[in-house]
């Protein structure tokens, strides 16, 4: 978008894309609250199940402006992005979890601006689009971050062990990489 050399396969990708991801995340999460039930980390995963529900409305009319529907929407990719994506529900404490999610939506609200920026800038990108992008904001929500906290708080006496909580956000950048990948056709 920056190089204004965004085509309309890269957009309806880019679609697809947030679609898996909010298909696998509202398993991941959802699977994290049902794992890890006390009250502060099934809050923090269920706040962000319905995180993601409410940019699912966003994302709906984003697609029909690129000519997707729903059934469109399968993509050869899809089982990279869902398994990378899918990977916290069942491997990870809530600590490692909350961690990660903090730092992917950290990574993904700063590039999701910065996309948003360039994409005013163009007269082929559909408001719908933008819109969607513009609606992550800049940075998290603060409800992720003080939930970061507030779940950390309780996974380090629990015995989460802090080098694996810190460890695990390393897959973020082979997530984010499938990711883009996809997008830009590769």
């Amino acid at each position: 978008m920056r190089a204004a050399e965004v085509d309309h396969d890269q957009l309806q990708r880019l679609v697809i894309a947030e679609y898996h991801c909010q298909e696998a995340e509202l398993t991941t999460y959802g699977t994290l609250v049902g794992r890890h039930r006390h009250e502060v980390p099934a809050g923090f995963f269920g706040f962000t199940v319905h995180t993601v529900a409410q940019a699912r409305r966003l994302l709906r009319p984003a697609a029909q402006s690129v000519g997707l529907q729903t059934d469109d929407m399968f993509p050869p990719a899809s089982g990279r992005l869902d398994q990378a994506l899918s990977m916290p529900a069942m491997l990870t404490g809530a600590g490692e979890a909350a961690l990660y999610l903090h730092s992917d939506l950290s990574v993904w609200c700063a590039a999701f601006s910065e996309l948003v920026d360039a994409a005013r800038r163009l007269d082929n990108i559909p408001k719908e689009i933008i819109e969607y992008m513009d609606w992550w904001g800049s940075e998290p929500p603060p409800e992720i971050a003080d939930g970061t906290r507030e779940v950390l708080a309780y996974a380090l006496p629990q015995g989460e062990d802090p080098e694996r909580i810190v460890g695990f956000t390393r897959h973020l950048a082979s997530s984010v990489s499938t990711y883009w990948d996809y997008v830009l056709g590769g």
